[in-house]
């Protein structure tokens, strides 16, 4: 019987092997031996910036939306273009500036050697809470959502819904003394843990704090009877310092600082802080900015404008793509000095259904001259500072256009304070410092119960006592228009693109080894199984792109608008059976598997895996898989060795089958 049973799995082994392709066999097998022993996948590639293909995303010189996932298991189909990929079992999305030297935000540049001293412009614990608007140091109520509520003051339906606070202190400096200063830099302070929920922080100028000791010394809601006049007059006013969420510090170039103390305005400052409490969770909070300054004065004085809509943004809603275009007319630039300024960085700024911004830089006729910052894929949780090196002439114009979704809300959106109100504004910074230049915001309707005022006049002029000026420092009445009307900014991807080569061999053979962290200029952990590392040229306008992922199964990358429709996808796998890689450029129209793209646009391609240690790091890619061949750590091809296994595997069973019939 024992017989008998060894010469069955005998004959079946030969059948198998009649029936089965060695080397196939011998692959397999020791592919199931090696099982286990990869850890990590690692997906690599490289792209130019525009890729002229319409299911391809520019690279943007701002912030870039990058989505990412992976999956469990690889996909069974051989075909790159399958659409059976298994569900992912991890995704996630985060804002990057691929193309810049401080990918988190950061203006570009590093304090000077020379010492500096610091100064801290802070709020005083200040108690955030969606059911009482009180501060913990009892100074009274906190603007919220647009209502002045007082603890107890309101019903709690209409306390539920609040989320979006703003807190003002005030601030003098006439501690310092008679000598001038340069601040050199600005870098936000957020208090652990509410990092999501600061949303912005503004230091505005106010010289009529001076003489005003309750003002000076005043932290609280911001509008309001009860609200110091100085207080009131001061917000909206001149900007010294500006930060929204997700940005870095401001770093100002080595021809210029932010002039204080003698001979300058800004000896008093009001901070504004506005706070987006979105999950109604009580929180206190002492963020605010801190200045890194000096006695050694620069050559130039740094000013601050901001340009844009504010009065009369009136989006309908279910729209898909709203455009608002705002320009700041010659009129507001005529008074520039010879040879204009130089405009070294920009903020854009938008609120929860912004989806665009760009601002370009005009002649006198209307003619393109320059980006002044373009954020196709903006994102309401990383607004930070462009770089740029642009000179504004006397007569220029400034036009800033923002694209608004409103889907899924059942009433116009209008300008205001509040998270779910709009705004549309482009902050540069500038140098050197000029009168009469700090804003000039287009408004196409006009506004009860405010005044506006000219940019050629001072609005603190000729004003009643008691009285607030909203100064959104109109150029002329005659700015008062459908915004709508005006032609839409340009960009300087507005460019004709001409279509290129790729830029080396599409897929790398045999390349497990091969990837070192060093040959990368940058690298952020996406999440806990995920880092991405990117290198950018600029000359060449080429993306490299690697991607370590905690798995052994598929790998998605891609760059969007914040979400997967719509998004430029690359997804790679290493096929559990033959150890080939596969990997695909492709498209997503919907929350589906992205259809590839008829343009393959990605080059020097490759797919591996190997083990690394608990941290993700460490790893041993000599056991990965490439298109080719399967690297053993011993350098034996696995193809090869698979070939001698199967073929030991058939001589084996045909030498059992033949010694079991003959006895």
């Amino acid at each position: 019987m024992i017989r008998g049973g060894i010469l069955a799995v005998a004959c079946a082994l030969l059948v198998l092997c009649i029936l089965a392709n060695p080397k196939a066999i011998g692959e397999k097998l020791v592919r199931k031996l090696t099982a286990g022993r990869a850890t990590h996948t690692l997906l690599k590639f490289k792209r130019y910036y525009r890729t002229c293909d319409e299911g391809d995303i520019d690279i943007s010189v701002a912030t870039n939306r990058i989505i990412f996932a992976s999956g469990d298991s690889a996909p069974s189909s051989k075909s790159s273009s399958t659409t059976s990929v298994p569900y992912h079992s991890s995704r996630g999305s985060a804002s990057l500036r691929l193309r810049s030297a401080d990918p988190t935000g950061a203006y570009g540049g590093t304090p000077p050697d020379t010492p500096l001293l610091t100064m801290d412009f802070k709020v005083d614990d200040v108690l955030v809470s969606s059911e009482t608007t009180s501060l913990s140091a009892g100074s009274g109520s906190i603007y919220i959502a647009g209502t002045q509520v007082t603890e107890g003051g309101a019903d709690a339906e209409t306390v539920k819904s609040l989320r979006t606070s703003y807190v003002c202190k005030g601030f003098s400096l006439e501690a310092l003394d008679d000598d001038k200063y340069h601040g050199l830099q600005f870098s936000p302070i957020i208090t652990e843990g509410n990092g999501a929920k600061v949303h912005h922080i503004l230091l505005y100028q106010c010289p009529e704090m001076a003489g005003d000791a309750e003002a000076a010394s005043y932290q609280g809601r911001c509008w309001g009877d009860d609200v110091p006049l100085t207080v009131r007059r001061c917000n909206f006013g001149t900007i010294v310092a500006a930060w929204a969420i997700g940005g870095g510090p401001t770093i100002f170039p080595p021809a210029a600082g932010m002039p204080f103390g003698n001979g300058v305005e800004n000896k008093h400052l009001l901070m504004e802080v506005h706070y987006d409490n979105f999950d109604g969770v009580n929180f206190n909070d002492s963020s605010g900015l801190r200045m890194f300054y000096t006695p050694t004065l620069r050559p130039n004085d740094v000013g601050v404008m901001y340009t844009g809509a504010l009065p009369g943004i009136d989006i309908p809603p279910g729209e898909e793509s709203y455009e608002l275009n705002a320009r700041c007319p010659t009129l507001c630039t005529t008074h520039l000095q010879e040879g204009g300024v130089k405009i070294f960085s920009s903020i854009l700024h938008a609120h929860t259904a912004g989806r665009a911004i760009h601002a370009s830089l005009l002649d006198s006729s209307g003619n393109f001259k320059a980006s002044l910052g373009s954020e196709p894929y903006y994102d309401f949780n990383f607004q930070s500072s462009i770089e740029l090196n642009v000179t504004m002439n006397a007569g220029d114009e400034i036009h800033t256009t923002c694209q608004f979704n409103t889907e899924g809300k059942s009433e116009n959106t209008k300008f205001g304070l509040a998270t779910d109100d709009e705004m549309c504004l482009t902050y540069l910074w500038y140098y050197p410092l000029q009168p009469k230049a700090d804003r000039c915001i287009f408004a196409n309707v006009d506004i009860a119960n405010y005044e506006l005022t000219s940019i050629t006049d001072n609005p603190y002029d000729n004003r009643e006592e008691g009285s607030v000026i909203l100064p959104v420092a109109l150029c002329e009445n005659a700015n008062f228009a459908v915004s709508s009307h005006l032609p839409p900014s340009q960009t300087d991807g507005d460019a004709e693109c001409v279509k290129r080569a790729l830029g080396g061999d599409m897929y790398l053979e045999g390349v497990g080894a091969a990837f070192d962290e060093a040959n990368y200029m940058f690298e952020s952990a996406l999440d806990e199984s995920y880092k991405m590392y990117w290198s950018y040229d600029e000359e060449e306008e080429v993306l490299s792109v690697a991607a370590k992922v905690k798995t052994t199964g598929w790998v998605g990358l891609g760059f969007g608008r914040g979400n997967m429709i719509g998004s430029d996808v690359v997804l790679g796998w290493v096929d559990d059976a033959d150890g080939a890689y596969y990997f695909s450029d492709r498209f997503a129209k919907a929350n589906v598997v992205p259809e590839v793209d008829e343009s393959q646009d990605y080059w020097g391609v490759s797919v591996v895996q190997g083990s690394c240690d608990k941290d993700g790091e460490n790893c041993n890619w000599e056991q990965a898989v490439s298109a080719e061949a399967l690297l053993l750590s011993a350098g034996v091809s696995i193809r090869k060795l698979g070939r001698i296994g199967g073929t030991l595997w058939c001589v084996a069973s045909f030498v059992m089958t033949f010694v079991f019939c003959l006895a």
